[in-house]
């Protein structure tokens, strides 16, 4: 059997699974208990922070044959298709290359047929704001009026790119950054179940590489284990991801400090000949200072601002 990535392994199967969204968990909840799902959603938010996946939920609970509460079954035909990938009224569009009108014709005149096999069409747009002006106006009059049997979720990162006339025609959800210590939980739970001995302080440094998403700390848990078998410490986490000791970090900070160039570009030497990635590197410093300035003025608790990436 084909090697599964664990960001597919693990991906949010039900709107419990979701990892720090839970106001938008609980708000489409409620509308699928009420019946009140709305026929378009506009999902906003960075990288890696389930917005496909909760869109895939939504058409899971919305579609689901023996749903359990407001939460999909996960075990009928319908859940399956949709877990899988095989339901062909689950449409996922990539406008990043699927950007032109002649695309949304396509999609318009499809629209108007009835399901083939679930009970609602459902329609992911992936990266809209990529849709050229034309697709836009042509999905607009989908927009303006939608068949009963058709949900639509536009997924983005740049929700300012989306006109106003679209935006305005859908619920809009904003996903947020997920919080460095939901990640580093998460992450915790992924390793153990995958028996592969991780040290806490690797998983905050993980947790803190990812920067909110969800998705990039699982991708480098992946890249880890890959790398370095099934025991892993935060010294073996630095040398695998090419980043800065933190020692070295404190050395590089105070020759330039004290203005010492040649030691400086000796420091940086020895990390480059080492094999470090320079962009973490600055990334590091970047974050050293930043973490530095902001205990000078007594905050205590950087590490929830971002902090360093060491």
């Amino acid at each position: 059997m084909a090697y599964q990535t664990l960001y597919l392994k693990y991906r949010s199967q039900k709107f419990g699974d979701l990892v720090g969204q839970d106001a938008i968990a609980q708000t489409l909840r409620n509308a699928v208990e009420q019946g009140r799902v709305a026929h378009a959603y506009l999902f906003c938010g960075v990288r890696g922070t389930g917005k496909t996946s909760t869109a895939r939920i939504l058409a899971k609970a919305i579609n689901c044959l023996d749903r359990r509460g407001t939460e999909p079954c996960g075990v009928c035909a319908n859940c399956v298709e949709i877990g899988t990938g095989a339901a062909v009224d689950l449409i996922e569009i990539d406008a990043a290359s699927n950007r032109g009108i002649d695309e949304i014709r396509d999609l318009r005149e499809r629209v108007k047929y009835l399901p083939a096999t679930l009970k609602v069409k459902v329609y992911i747009i992936d990266e809209a704001h990529m849709l050229t002006t034309e697709a836009f106006n042509a999905l607009l009059k989908t927009l303006e009026e939608p068949p009963a049997h058709v949900v639509f979720v536009l997924a983005t990162t740049e929700p300012h790119k989306i006109p106003l006339t679209v935006a305005s025609r859908c619920q809009r959800f904003d996903f947020r950054r997920i919080d460095t210590g939901a990640i580093a939980a998460h992450l915790a739970s992924i390793v153990e179940q995958e028996k592969v001995k991780v040290d806490a302080p690797s998983l905050a440094l993980l947790a803190r590489l990812a920067r909110g998403s969800m998705r990039d700390g699982i991708t480098l848990v992946d890249q880890l284990i890959s790398q370095g078998g099934e025991e892993l410490t935060v010294q073996k986490t630095h040398e695998l991801l090419g980043l800065a000791d933190p020692d070295a970090l404190v050395r590089l900070l105070a020759f330039v400090i004290e203005g010492d160039g040649a030691k400086t570009l000796g420091e940086l030497q020895r990390f480059y000949d080492a094999g470090g990635d320079v962009r973490q590197l600055v990334r590091a410093l970047l974050g050293a200072i930043r973490e530095a300035a902001l205990l000078s003025v007594g905050y205590q608790d950087s590490e929830s601002l971002g902090g360093a990436a060491s």
